[in-house]
């Protein structure tokens, strides 16, 4: 059986006619480049950056992020307002960033994926990220605890409970 042309191939000329890259995108002279996902085209913007390697961008990002929160850590310090506990937290962060990036080239190197896809690696990673979350958060808790009994406006729930034991009896 003879395959007879469409309407749209009947329209444009054979050396204008779509095509498909090796990226999946299909291009023509009149329409653009456009991906076709599940048999539907969707036009890429021709002002996008469609051949942008996210995943290096990625890195770039998270390597420079580092100036920013070093300056931070300088800082706080410096200022000596932070209780020590939470001040430990923030700087286990990097313990966390220094064991993630190894972890990530090792779940890339030997299983071939990112370190989010291998459970392992990835909740020992994030397991790390959990301590550093827990030390900031019982440091700020045990610093406003102290602030408020030096100020004397805020009881503890210990005493609290010691004093409904005691009208009740």
């Amino acid at each position: 059986m003879m395959r007879t042309p469409s309407h749209f191939e009947e329209a444009i000329p054979a050396q204008s006619q779509p095509h498909q890259t090796a990226k999946g995108r299909i291009t023509s002279p009149r329409y653009g480049n456009a991906i076709v996902c599940s048999g539907i085209m969707f036009p890429i913007v021709s002002w996008a950056a469609a051949d942008v390697d996210s995943p290096a961008i990625a890195s770039q990002l998270s390597a420079f992020s580092l100036l920013p929160y070093m300056g931070f850590l300088y800082f706080i310090t410096k200022s000596k307002s932070a209780p020590p506990l939470t001040l430990f937290g923030f700087y286990f962060l990097l313990t966390f960033v220094s064991a993630a990036i190894p972890a990530g080239i090792y779940a890339k190197v030997h299983y071939g994926k990112s370190l989010a896809n291998v459970d392992w690696l990835h909740g020992g990673a994030e397991s790390l990220l959990m301590l550093t979350n827990l030390f900031i958060v019982v440091g700020l808790r045990k610093a406003l605890r102290v602030a408020g009994h030096e100020s004397g406006k805020t009881p503890d729930a210990t005493s609290n409970v010691k004093d409904k034991e005691k009208s009740s009896v």
